[in-house]
């Protein structure tokens, strides 16, 4: 009987397993093994309630028992109970201090609270009770990994024997560490290995996918995550991730597909999981606003749940006369990303007499940029190794007046610290084409012409802060390269924007264009151009629109941005993709002396190249509709490549303009925030 019941729990069969112990348990309650089976399966199954109340009664007939005591905190770990586990294990630990299992409970337990030094300690308890076991010694490398002590890791690892780092778990820890520094083709290779000696592990193919994704692969990705699937057909964290795959292939049928296949409970959707619904019911998959909106703030109030409040009000604000407004800017992106790249105007811009600056960092990329971002502000804070209530508590101990969030709902953004409140006035800017929605958020920033088509939901979404003359301004972080032509004889159009904005309609209105214009070429670049794979992917795609192959021109990538930038010689206009719009590809076209053709859409997502366009003063080149676009386009053409001094001029006008004023950005913004702290003090 016991044997059939943990039959069906291996074979995934949670709910036949539960109706069997339940019938059995009747009968046969007072018999141990079968009750820890039966809470087993009832934790898998999504009932670890019904696995604490029969523990505890179980207790209650037998106080004692350590086994049922250790099963009693791991229903309660599984039931989003943790603290209540940690008392139990602590009361477990005082009658026996050298019961191994109770210390590795105790880690797991200090772990999902992200008690990560309290965690370490009972690993290394647990570890000295058994200085051989491969988990612990798993545990704490990963332990160590989120606590940022990268070195201690690595010394860790040098200690062990040959035969500890062929463990599985070691591997794996070890992989782990890999990606958290940015080794990826060490971490990939890794997890190659790992998935095929244990295909059944879901996790494997998943960082293995992610690790080639964090390479710029998108291909090889797609085809591992769908060979992880095979395998764990039903496993959310696999479809999301291949749902994010799709979105970089802009395959939206595909996309569409998958997204209805799933069987999911909003509630307990996992924070990865709401952000990346959110970014692509935004961008690659459009959704319903109303229903982002209505997901966005049932997270941000389950976040609230587990929160102690508004933990601003707890720091006494001092009187902003005679000082400076302290204003904080978050990010994962402060790095060589756009971003961090439109972000160093702002700060360069900023009146030190009037604000003090915090850089906030969540990410794990530190490049130039962030040397330059380092030294244009005041104090710089690194949150990534801490949870998003110990990030509010320390950015809450800053007394900040005002915080800019500038990710949105992107990876890893810090988005959630925002919803425990520890600023008194929070704004969204930057990052994130579209509202969060969040109630945390008091303002989202932006321009007119961002702000013109929203649409209802979207529009009462926040408060919206214009800065008049634009929301940015292009900065290249150095010498610009001088502006000039270096192609063949025939008139190219060209876009380097990402691949996953080249949706069906893009490549339409593309191909549209190149057969208006038979003379001319398309020049496409691309950061996933990286991979073989994807470059053929992307001329299947074109051929099957009807265009040549010999009209296509794919550039590889280039290391550098000034290499970057250089490339822009190769083509003599620029094409804007649809409905996702490009902002860093726009600003950089224009510099280089490239005109560029796009179309006023919807929605912010749908209106970043025409923010830049106005600003920029070239709103000639601004679509009202895809004939419009088509026109405009063909007008470009018919007046021949555009050579050096051509570009050189439409340099020199941008620099006249809005675009270039990054003073003028700055102060705008300085006071909207001094005119929202204000507010503060009189309410």
């Amino acid at each position: 009987m016991i044997n059939l019941g943990a039959l069906l729990r291996a074979q995934g069969r949670y709910q036949e397993g539960s109706a069997f112990y339940k019938h059995w348990l009747t009968q046969f309650g007072t018999d141990l093994r079968l009750l820890l089976n039966a809470c087993h399966c009832w934790n898998d199954n999504g009932e670890a309630t019904v696995s604490i109340q029969q523990l505890e009664a179980a207790l209650r007939q037998a106080p004692g028992n350590q086994a049922l005591a250790q099963e009693l905190a791991d229903a309660r770990l599984k039931a989003g109970r943790p603290d209540a586990a940690v008392a139990l294990l602590r009361q477990l630990l005082q009658i026996d201090e050298a019961n191994k299992e109770t210390w590795v409970r105790l880690g797991l337990c200090h772990a999902r609270l992200r008690q990560l030094p309290e965690a370490l300690d009972a690993f290394n308890k647990a570890q000295q009770l058994d200085p051989g076991d491969p988990q612990m010694l798993a545990n704490r490398i990963t332990v160590l990994k989120d606590l940022g002590r990268f070195s201690d890791a690595q010394t860790l690892i040098d200690e062990l024997t040959q035969e500890q780092l062929l463990q599985p778990d070691i591997a794996n820890a070890i992989a782990g560490l890999w990606m958290a520094q940015n080794k990826l083709v060490e971490a990939s290779q890794l997890y190659q290995q790992l998935a095929a000696q244990r295909p059944e592990c879901a996790t494997h193919w998943l960082n293995w996918a992610a690790s080639l994704r964090g390479l710029r692969h998108t291909v090889a990705p797609h085809r591992i995550l769908q060979r992880g699937l095979q395998h764990q057909p039903e496993d959310l964290e696999l479809q999301q991730a291949l749902a994010q795959i799709l979105a970089e292939m802009a395959q939206s049928a595909a996309l569409e597909r998958l997204q209805q296949r799933w069987a999911r409970d909003d509630n307990a959707m996992k924070t990865a999981h709401l952000f990346s619904q959110q970014f692509l019911g935004v961008s690659t998959a459009p959704a319903d606003s109303t229903t982002l909106a209505t997901k966005a703030r049932q997270w941000e109030a389950r976040c609230q749940q587990a929160s102690v409040g508004p933990l601003w009000p707890d720091q006494l604000l001092e009187p902003l006369p005679g000082r400076r407004l302290r204003v904080g800017y978050l990010s994962a992106d402060l790095c060589n990303h756009p971003v961090g790249r439109f972000l160093l105007p702002v700060l360069g811009n900023h009146d030190r007499s009037v604000v003090e600056i915090w850089a906030l960092s969540c990410g794990s990329h530190d490049d130039w940029i962030t040397k330059h971002l380092r030294q244009r502000v005041d104090h710089w804070l690194d949150v990534r190794f801490h949870s998003a209530q110990q990030a509010a508590r320390l950015i809450a101990d800053l007394r900040l007046d005002v915080l800019v969030e500038l990710g949105g709902f992107t990876g890893e953004s810090g988005l959630e610290i925002l919803c425990h409140r520890p600023a008194p006035v929070q704004l969204s800017y930057l990052g994130y084409p579209a509202p969060t929605y969040l109630r945390c958020i008091d303002g989202w920033l932006g321009d007119a012409v961002l702000f013109e088509q929203l649409n209802g939901t979207d529009q009462s979404a926040h408060q919206q802060l214009c800065l008049e003359g634009g929301y940015m301004v292009f900065d290249s972080g150095g010498e610009l390269p001088a502006p000039q032509r270096n192609a063949g004889p025939r008139f190219r159009f060209g876009s380097f924007n990402h691949a996953r904005k080249l949706t069906d309609a893009t490549i339409a209105l593309f191909c549209q264009v190149l057969a208006t214009n038979p003379g001319s070429e398309l020049v496409l670049k691309s950061i996933s151009f990286r991979e073989a794979a994807e470059q053929q992917r992307i001329r299947r795609r074109f051929a099957t629109a009807g265009l040549a192959s010999e009209r296509l021109i794919l550039l590889d990538w280039v290391e550098g941005g000034l290499n970057h930038l250089q490339r822009y010689s190769a083509i003599d206009v620029a094409l804007d993709p649809v409905p996702y719009g490009g902002a860093t590809t726009t600003a950089e076209a224009l510099w280089m002396g490239v005109p560029v053709v796009a179309l006023a859409g919807r929605g912010m997502v749908g209106r970043l190249a025409a923010s830049l366009l106005v600003h920029g003063g070239q709103g000639q080149w601004l679509a009202r509709s895809q004939a419009h676009y088509v026109a405009i386009a063909s007008q470009l053409a018919a007046a021949g490549p555009r050579q050096a001094a051509q570009r050189l001029a439409l340099r020199q006008q941008l620099q006249q303009s809005p675009l270039a004023d990054g003073q003028r950005l700055s102060r705008a913004l300085e006071e909207h925030y001094q005119q929202l702290r204000a507010a503060v003090i009189t309410c």
